[in-house]
């Protein structure tokens, strides 16, 4: 009986958790906010910075922006949204071809030593570095210009990793 009660509020407890993680972010975007919910303050925001911003769509019809920095061309997927709005989250998104050296043990080292940009080998083989982050309720334009710089920054981590020099 005490299991059968404790099974009980277990499954209470994580219905209520994995409703939280589904927050989505269904309040207008603040002013001089950057916002995965109105993806224009995004592309504003990479603009500011001096980088391209080509918003469009994904696969799915959510919005996806493509962008450079550090000589490689990435993505902004959106995430947790809504019929396509009110998004609550980005992955900034990089991959390269396929190659014999992108294995799971390679991606592994990289995740050993970085503390941020994941990677990881997709079903084509490619290797894949991405970064999520949540924007509800807005990340402000320090914060934003912040995480491009250290995405900037990441992706010349990237590139010595994979072009090591001997």
């Amino acid at each position: 009986m005490k299991k059968r009660y404790f099974l009980l509020g277990l499954g209470l407890a994580l219905g209520t958790l994995a409703s939280s993680v589904q927050a989505k972010d269904d309040k207008p975007c603040g002013a001089n906010m950057v916002c995965a919910s109105d993806p224009n303050t995004i592309v504003a925001a990479l603009q500011k910075a001096g980088y391209k911003a080509k918003l469009g769509k994904d696969g799915v019809g959510d919005p996806e922006i493509d962008s450079a920095a550090s000589g490689y061309s990435f993505s902004i997927y959106f995430y947790d949204c809504v019929e396509h709005k009110q998004c609550a989250a980005i992955q900034f998104y990089v991959s390269f071809e396929a190659d014999p050296q992108n294995t799971e043990a390679f991606a592994n080292k990289w995740n050993t030593d970085k503390r941020f940009l994941r990677a990881r080998v997709n079903d084509k083989k490619e290797l894949v570095f991405d970064h999520d982050v949540s924007t509800i309720g807005g990340l402000n334009q320090t914060n934003f210009a912040d995480l491009l710089e250290w995405m900037a920054s990441a992706l010349n981590d990237v590139r010595a990793y994979l072009n090591p020099k001997k």
